[in-house]
């Protein structure tokens, strides 16, 4: 059935959830082949919302002010992950950095692409991450989405995808590749393809199908 998404342009930043970490596909990729999309990604392995000198991504707010001014249809981001290491375990800002550090980034987004829809695609429940950060910067980013008018594709609520169950972990989440692709047994943090073919790319899609339809 046509969605309205065939032909759409999308831009996608963030970190290696959005860059496929060791893998050069990751949901967006598969999002934007299954949809017939055309895609620009921008996204880098250990990026951050806040500033954090020693993030090996940098700041995700860099990426969008480095991208192109022409406007796309539609911009996915993602973020959260690597702060909440920086937070909980680093200590080298907090939420409330982090929140000012967000809403600079949105409105970055908004005044650089005024036309553009813009989503935000909240992660699995990571098990690698300190579960208290985690859940705090999603409220933050939560309301912040609702200011700013960002649509959410919540994979962290509308999934069961939760890496604190350790058969999740195993079954859906990769560090290294085997013989070339994504394989098992992974931390927590970066879905294989089947985590992104099972959890993401579902509620992705979706999401912007329901947008496009608009």
């Amino acid at each position: 059935m046509e969605n309205g998404l065939a032909g759409k342009s999308v831009y996608a930043f963030g970190d290696s959830i959005v860059h496929g970490h060791v893998y050069p596909r990751s949901f967006v990729d598969v999002v934007a082949e299954r949809e017939n999309m055309t895609l620009a990604k921008f996204a880098r392995n250990g990026a951050t919302i806040g500033v954090d000198p020693q993030a090996s991504g940098g700041q995700i707010l860099a990426q969008i002010e480095q991208a192109t001014d022409i406007a796309p249809d539609f911009v996915l981001f993602d973020g959260g992950t690597n702060d909440a290491q920086s937070i909980f375990r680093d200590r080298r800002y907090d939420v409330p950095a982090y929140a000012e550090e967000l809403e600079k980034t949105l409105h970055t987004m908004q005044r650089k692409w005024p036309a553009a829809r813009i989503v935000y695609v909240a992660a699995h429940k990571l098990g690698s991450r300190d579960w208290d950060t985690q859940t705090a910067l999603r409220e933050v980013t939560l309301r912040a989405c609702r200011k700013w008018d960002v649509a959410v594709a919540d994979v962290f609520g509308d999934t069961t995808f939760d890496t604190r169950d350790d058969a999740q972990r195993a079954k859906y989440t990769f560090d290294d590749l085997v013989n070339g692709v994504p394989g098992t047994e992974g931390t927590g943090t970066h879905p294989n393809l089947a985590g992104i073919t099972a959890f993401y790319v579902p509620v992705v899609s979706a999401r912007l199908a329901r947008m496009s339809a608009r």
